[in-house]
C-alpha cells in the first residue's frame, strides 16, 4: 500500500523505471567490484591523461609509462615523472576527483598505493546520479515513456561490458560516453521544454563532450548541424541546436590549443596517426596504391608498406613511406580523383568496429590477455558485421521520415538526428583520423549510438502505446 502511494502516476511505468535503475545499478557494481579486478588493458594509452596528474601504475621495476597489453593494472601511485607527456581531456574531472581522494588518504596518513576502483565508484555513481535526475525530469514532463527508456539504455547497455570495462581505467572513452549521453538526453529534454538552466547544461555538456577525446573535437558541432537541420520543420530544436553549436565551437577551441602544443609527445602521435591513415586504411583500399601515394603527395614507395600499421613496420616510418612525416589529412581532397578508394575505406568500418570489446587486451588483472569472464552477460558475444550496415542507416532514415513528416515528433526528431550524427560522424572522425587500428575503440561512442537507437525508439513507442 506505502509503495502504490509513494508511485507516481501510470504505476507500471515508475515500476519498471524503478527496475530498470536496480538492474543498472547491480551490474555497475558488480563489475566495480568483481574479483580480480575486470576492466579493459592497455597502459600505454592511460598514461597521456595520468601523467597529467603524476599518478602512474604502481609497478616496481617498470618504467611508468610501460604499456599493459595483457592485463590491467589495478594500483596505482604518486610518481612526478618530468618529462611525461599530458593530454588534457574533460575526463580529468573524474580523474581528478580521484586523485583528490587519494591525496586526501595520504595526508590521513593511508598508504601510498590506491586502488583504481575509486575511480570506478566515482563514474558509477555520477552515471546513477545522472540517470535518475534525467528520468525523473522526463517524468515531470509528462512523457513517462521518454524515463522508461532512458532507464532502459542505463541498465542494458550504459552498464553493458561494452562500456562498464572502462569503469576501473584512467582511458577518456568513460568520461566522452558520460558526456554524450548528457548531450543527447539533455537535448530530447530542450526538445520538450527549453528552459535557461537546461540549455546551459547542454552547452556545458558539449564543450566537455568535445574535449574529451580528440576523435570528438567537432562531434557537438555535427549534432548542433543534425538538430538545426531538424529545426527546418521543428522550431522547438532551434534553441538546442545553437547551444550545441556554440559549445562546438568552445570545444574546437581548446582542442585546437591542446594540439598546439609543441611536445615530443604530439609530434609521435602526429607520426602514428599519418602512418596509420595512410598505409592501413588509404593504401589498400586503392586499386593503385603507388599512384594513390602520389595523389597523396607521398613517395610511391609507400605502396610497398600497404596494409601495415606504424607497429608492424620494419624500418622508420619516414624510410618506409618517405614524405609521411609531412601528411596532412588536407591532402584527402585529392582522393575525390578516386571515389572508389574512399567507398572501400567507408565500406570497411562496420567490419573494422567489431568485437565492440577489443579483443586483444586482457580482461583480467594478474591474468594474460584473459576474455570477459563468462558471467558477465554483454551484447558484445552476439554482435556480427552483417547487423552493423543496417544498425548504422537507421537513425539517418528515421531522421530523413521524420523531417519530411507533416507533423513530426520533435523529441524523435532530435533522437533520430542526435544519433545520426554520432553513429555516422564518429567511426568515419576515427577511420580518417587514426586509420584502421583499434577503430573499434576510437568508434566507441558510434557503437552505442548504433545499439541504442532502435531499441529505445520501440522502448518509448511500446510504454506510449500500452499507457493509454
Amino acid at each position: 500500500m506505502l509503495l502504490s502511494r509513494l508511485l507516481p502516476r501510470p504505476r507500471w511505468p515508475a515500476l519498471l523505471v524503478s527496475a530498470l535503475l536496480l538492474l543498472a545499478a547491480a551490474r555497475g557494481i558488480a563489475m566495480l567490484l568483481a574479483t580480480p579486478l575486470v576492466a579493459l588493458a592497455n597502459n600505454y594509452d592511460q598514461v597521456r591523461y595520468t601523467a597529467c596528474l603524476d599518478l602512474f601504475a604502481d609497478r616496481p621495476g617498470q618504467a611508468v609509462d610501460a604499456p599493459s597489453f595483457l592485463a590491467p593494472l589495478p594500483v596505482y601511485a604518486f610518481q612526478p615523472t618530468p618529462g611525461a607527456g599530458c593530454y588534457l581531456t574533460s575526463d580529468l574531472l573524474f580523474q581528478g576527483s580521484a586523485v583528490a581522494l587519494y591525496r586526501a588518504s595520504e595526508a590521513a596518513g593511508g598508504a601510498p598505493q590506491h586502488s583504481v576502483r575509486t575511480l570506478g565508484a566515482l563514474r558509477l555513481a555520477a552515471w546513477l546520479l545522472a540517470g535518475l535526475l534525467l528520468c525523473r525530469a522526463f517524468w515531470r514532463e509528462g512523457t513517462p515513456a521518454l524515463a522508461v527508456a532512458n532507464a532502459a539504455w542505463l541498465a542494458l547497455l550504459g552498464v553493458d561490458p561494452l562500456n562498464s570495462l572502462y569503469l576501473n581505467t584512467f582511458y577518456a572513452e568513460a568520461g566522452a560516453l558520460y558526456f554524450a549521453y548528457l548531450c543527447v538526453t539533455l537535448a530530447l529534454l530542450c526538445a520538450l521544454r527549453a528552459t535557461p538552466l537546461r540549455l546551459l547544461l547542454l552547452g556545458l555538456s558539449g564543450v566537455l563532450l568535445g574535449s574529451s577525446k580528440i576523435q570528438h573535437l567537432a562531434l557537438p558541432l555535427f549534432i548542433a548541424i543534425a538538430l538545426g537541420l531538424g529545426s527546418l520543420r521543428q522550431p522547438q530544436l532551434r534553441r538546442p541546436a545553437l547551444a550545441l553549436f556554440g559549445a562546438g565551437l568552445v570545444s574546437l577551441l581548446l582542442q585546437w590549443a591542446n594540439l598546439q602544443r609543441d611536445v615530443p609527445m604530439f609530434r609521435q602521435i602526429a607520426l602514428t596517426n599519418a602512418v596509420n591513415i595512410v598505409l592501413s586504411a588509404a593504401l589498400p583500399a586503392s586499386d593503385d596504391a603507388a599512384l594513390t601515394a602520389q595523389r597523396l603527395a607521398l613517395d610511391p614507395l609507400c605502396a610497398a608498406s600497404s596494409g601495415k600499421s606504424i607497429y608492424q613496420l620494419a624500418q622508420p616510418p619516414e624510410q618506409a613511406c618517405p614524405g609521411i612525416d609531412r601528411f596532412t589529412r588536407s591532402r584527402f581532397v585529392h582522393l575525390l580523383a578516386e571515389p572508389a578508394t574512399l567507398l572501400r575505406m567507408l565500406a570497411s568500418i562496420p567490419a573494422l568496429m567489431l568485437p565492440a570489446i577489443p579483443d586483444y587486451l586482457g580482461k583480467v588483472a594478474g591474468g594474460d590477455n584473459a576474455p570477459l569472464p563468462a558471467h558477465f552477460v554483454s551484447i558484445d558475444r552476439v554482435l556480427a558485421p552483417l547487423l552493423l550496415w543496417p544498425a548504422l542507416l537507421a537513425p539517418l532514415l528515421s531522421w530523413l521520415v521524420l523531417l519530411w513528416r507533416t507533423t513530426p515528433s520533435p523529441v524523435a526528431t532530435a533522437f533520430a538526428a542526435a544519433s545520426t550524427a554520432i553513429a555516422l560522424s564518429v567511426p568515419v572522425v576515427s577511420l580518417f583520423g587514426d586509420g584502421k587500428v583499434e577503430l573499434a575503440r576510437h568508434a566507441h561512442l558510434g557503437t552505442n549510438a548504433v545499439l541504442a537507437f532502435l531499441p529505445l525508439l520501440l522502448t518509448a513507442w511500446l510504454v506510449r502505446r500500452f499507457s493509454h
